[in-house]
């Protein structure tokens, strides 16, 4: 126990590789209970177990195997010196079997010899009877020597039976002890997760919070903005009014200090006339105004006696006397607008200053409020920061490798031809209503799950074509996820989610669920389909073109870049190589179902979206048919359905090249290329080699697959058909080239799809005119 404690307190951590092997040993042991040794954990307990708990079985399975090694040691050792003892007795077995014969030989001796020799007899036989006190000595010693020996071999034996007892003992206490550990490790793990369910909701609703603050942070500032502008605008009109008054008491002043500027001037020039004639009061110019009226009554008198020209010498003085005072008087008025105006721009100024002032204790209010605001928000920012540091970027798939464990119970895949007659009827029957499709469809969508990974079902609304989608992955036993896709979708984050950088979270979308859940232990031999409904409302070239660039890889490169950068603890499957921790794996089990309607609000489909997936057009339903009534979904195995294809491939492999070869040497191959400048392309052999095969496994003819292939591939719109430069003439000659080709693949079957379609273009071309 105590190195065991120093292996856990040291650096020497327990290797998790060596104990299965250790486990292996402990199983096969003899001296280990039969009860002991069935309560060993499987690799897949032991790979489910959390890491803690997998240390301490680790240390408690290695002390176990040293113990279990030490007793093996005991028991070798037990077993050599019991050898040994088996051989001495079987050496004192023979020494006393050869001392009997000896002895049988002295007495005979002992009866022929005469007297003559009776004293040297008599000294033979001292010596014969001192030889067999040696020898009788020395064979109890023997037996003492064998007697201690069986002693010790029982106390031996005693006691590795003894510490064979103690070991099953701490066995069995170790085990108890490992049991009630593991329970309280499940229980804390239980209580750890229901933990951690409470700290995700509490962070959802932290988010949903802050999301909800965020919203409100705008409806916040206008209304602190309204607010302010209303008190800016009540401001402004206070300071209107007031300026308003001022205005009215300024004019008010004005006309006061115009009044007594008047009184003023008039005081000022009574006083200075006092001045100038020596008077010292009022009534000392009264006195002197008396004087003068007398004097002016005098000279009235005497003017009646001067002549015009005296009169108008003085009126001349008189009135240079009156533009100087009016110069002067201009002067002043000067002077007191000058003033006037000074004071109007410091009242100005004045009041501009209150309204400054003003405004920037509002503003000062506002921004309190504002920084206020924004250290909360800040705060419970770094709170939600805290919180989710130690939570994965990848919530719901880090959930799936808790949840998702654990392998599926799957049955083998029959023959395709029988399986394709079986589905049919599991098909009609898997949904609530009865689906009924030819057997030419069935083969058809079989064909396709070799061929490519993507799949488009095209036709009118209301022909099926989801249905099909949904009804066989039910009928299959598998998964079916569905997406319904928006017509505002513009690129793989639509599809898949996105990374918040802020949060340090990717935010799943159900189609990156779907992809990590077929590859997880209970769905990874199961088929997995993502339905991609009214994939055209948006261009997939957009949304779906990072996917649809790694479906072209290998299978052992394709991956789909989540993140830029690593992130910690990324989930199971993104640990792989060539992963990096931020590049999911696309399996090989999962298929791309995506439905499109033809109507005015869709979009159409690239070249490069139809060259690489199996397209398929559904128009109208089978005649309905007695279904079979099936046990149940069949849980299919993904890994059979793959045999079966690749056994379809390789048996029919030499057929499909001959069909191909025939086509690619005929007059129709020239008018393709000479025509329509179309060619047969590497890809469009390949899906020929993959699709046809499995299409005449399930029951069908090589015809029936190079029609499909053929009239999806080559004679859809844009490439032989609605296409203005191309005339009737080169349409009906391609026709005759194709029936005359076409015996040379199959003499049984006639391209019924071509064909079909060829009428119908040449149809609408003589309607055209």
């Amino acid at each position: 126990m105590a190195k065991n404690r120093r292996a856990r307190n040291g650096t020497n951590q327990p290797n998790h590789d060596k104990v299965p092997e250790q486990i292996a040993r402990l199983e096969g042991h003899p001296a280990l209970p039969e009860t002991a040794a069935a309560a060993v954990p499987s690799k897949e307990e032991l790979d489910s177990m959390p890491d803690g708990t997998k240390d301490q079985f680790a240390e408690r399975v290695a002390a176990l195997d040293a113990a279990l090694t030490d007793l093996d040691a005991k028991r070798e050792d037990l077993d050599r010196r019991l050898a040994e003892a088996k051989q001495q007795e079987t050496a004192l077995t023979a020494a006393t079997a050869d001392h009997e014969q000896r002895q049988t030989a002295l007495a005979e001796r002992e009866g022929s010899l005469n007297d003559r020799e009776r004293a040297i007899e008599l000294r033979e036989l001292d010596a014969r009877n001192g030889f067999l006190a040696q020898q009788r000595e020395a064979l109890k010693t023997l037996h003492d020597e064998i007697r201690r020996l069986e002693t010790e071999r029982d106390q031996v034996i005693a006691r590795t039976e003894q510490d064979e007892r103690e070991a099953r003992q701490r066995i069995d206490a170790m085990r108890t002890a490992f049991r009630a550990e593991q329970q309280a490790d499940k229980d804390a793990v239980a209580q750890n997760r229901q933990a951690l369910e409470d700290d995700r909701q509490q962070l959802e609703l932290e988010r949903q919070r802050l999301e909800q603050t965020r919203r409100n942070q705008d409806s916040i500032e206008q209304e602190i903005r309204q607010r302010v502008e209303g008190e800016h605008h009540r401001e402004i009109m206070l300071l209107k009014r007031r300026i308003h008054e001022s205005v009215k008491l300024a004019g008010r002043d004005e006309a006061l200090i115009q009044r007594q500027q008047k009184e003023l001037e008039g005081f000022a020039q009574l006083s200075h006339l006092l001045r100038q004639h020596d008077l010292a009061n009022a009534e000392d110019l009264i006195e002197q105004l008396d004087a003068l009226r007398s004097e002016n009554r005098r000279l009235r008198e005497d003017q009646r006696h001067r002549s015009d020209d005296d009169l108008e010498a003085e009126n001349d003085s008189l009135r240079e006397r009156c533009d100087d005072y009016e110069q002067r008087l201009e002067d002043q008025v000067r002077q007191i607008n000058e003033l006037k105006n000074e004071v109007g721009s410091r009242r100005v100024g004045i009041l501009e200053r209150q309204a400054l002032e003003q405004e920037k204790r509002v503003l000062e209010q506002h921004k309190r409020a504002l920084d206020s605001a924004v250290t909360d928000l800040e705060q419970r920012l770094d709170d939600l920061t805290t919180r989710q540091q130690g939570r994965s970027a990848f919530e719901a798939l880090t959930k799936m490798d808790k949840d998702l464990v654990g392998a599926a119970s799957v049955e083998e895949v029959p023959t395709l031809d029988a399986f394709a007659r079986e589905l049919r009827h599991r098909i009609a029957g898997a949904l609530d209503a009865p689906l009924f499709y030819p057997e030419q469809v069935i083969r058809l969508f079989l064909g396709g799950l070799a061929m490519s990974q993507l799949h488009i079902l095209q036709g009118i609304s209301g022909t099926g074509k989801t249905s099909l989608a949904l009804a066989f992955a039910k009928a299959v036993g598998g998964h079916c996820t569905e997406v319904p896709v928006q017509a505002g979708w513009r690129d793989r984050d639509d599809l898949l989610g996105h990374f918040n950088a802020f949060e340090r979270r990717f935010y799943e979308r159900e189609c990156l669920q779907a992809i990590y859940r077929a590859g997880t232990e209970p769905f990874k031999d199961r088929i997995n389909i993502v339905l991609l409904d009214e994939m055209n409302l948006s261009h997939p070239e957009q949304y779906f073109a990072e996917l649809l660039s790694a479906l072209e890889m290998p299978a052992a490169r394709r991956r789909v870049v989540l993140t830029e950068s690593e992130l910690p603890d990324p989930p199971r499957l993104m640990r792989g190589d060539g992963c990096e921790g931020r590049k999911l794996p696309l399996p090989d089990n999962l298929w791309f179902i995506g439905t499109a309607n033809e109507d005015e609000t869709t979009k159409g489909f690239a070249d490069k979206t139809f060259d690489r997936a199996h397209v398929m057009e559904l128009r109208e339903k089978d005649s309905p048919f007695q279904v079979e009534q099936q046990s149940g979904p069949l849980p299919c195995s993904f890994s059979s359905l793959r045999r079966q294809f690749d056994q379809a491939q390789r048996k029919h492999r030499q057929a499909v090249e001959a069909g191909l070869a025939a086509l690619q040497t005929s007059a129709f191959t020239n008018r393709l290329k000479d025509d329509f400048d179309l060619g047969w392309g590497n890809r469009l052999e390949r899906q020929a080699l993959s699709f046809i095969p499995v299409v005449i496994a399930a029951g069908g003819s090589l015809g029936e697959g190079m029609d499909h292939l053929l009239a999806t591939r080559l004679f859809r719109a844009g490439k032989i058909t609605e296409r203005f430069d191309v005339g009737l003439d080169t349409l009906r000659e391609l026709e005759t080239a194709l029936v005359e080709a076409w015996p040379r693949v199959d003499s049984k079957n006639d391209p019924e799809t071509c064909l079909d379609r060829l009428a119908r273009e040449i149809k609408r071309k003589e309607q055209q005119g």
